[in-house]
């Protein structure tokens, strides 16, 4: 590798360096070693989706891991802590779907010592 390769770019560059390599929403840390970075499959994702009116600005483009952004979907947000909010939401949701359908718990029943 020449070293004009090591200064070559690749698309959106910028997003993933402002967010250190980082989810926007759920910190996720791609930058501390490749099984992570590999785990997260980051992508750039419009805050506020083009099809709300959305832009490719960079103030409107943050950095998600593939779990984040499959969650937040084309929620119309505007700003990171309501896509947050969002994300959240909707992980309580599978969080009651994976104690009900994968654990078999019932959602009524006490927690087991020491489960949480």
């Amino acid at each position: 590798m020449g070293a004009d390769s090591m200064k070559e770019q690749y698309p959106n560059q910028e997003v993933y360096e402002r967010y250190g390599f980082k989810c926007a929403y759920c910190g996720i840390d791609g930058s501390s070693d490749f099984e992570t970075w590999f785990t997260a499959n980051f992508a750039v994702d419009h805050i506020k989706p083009r099809r709300f009116g959305g832009s490719n600005e960079p103030n409107n483009l943050a950095l998600a891991c593939h779990s984040c952004n499959l969650y937040k979907g084309w929620a119309d947000c505007n700003s990171v802590d309501e896509a947050k909010e969002i994300i959240c939401r909707k992980k309580g949701q599978a969080r009651i779907f994976h104690q009900k359908y994968v654990l078999k718990q019932d959602s009524t029943a006490a927690p087991a010592i020491g489960s949480r």
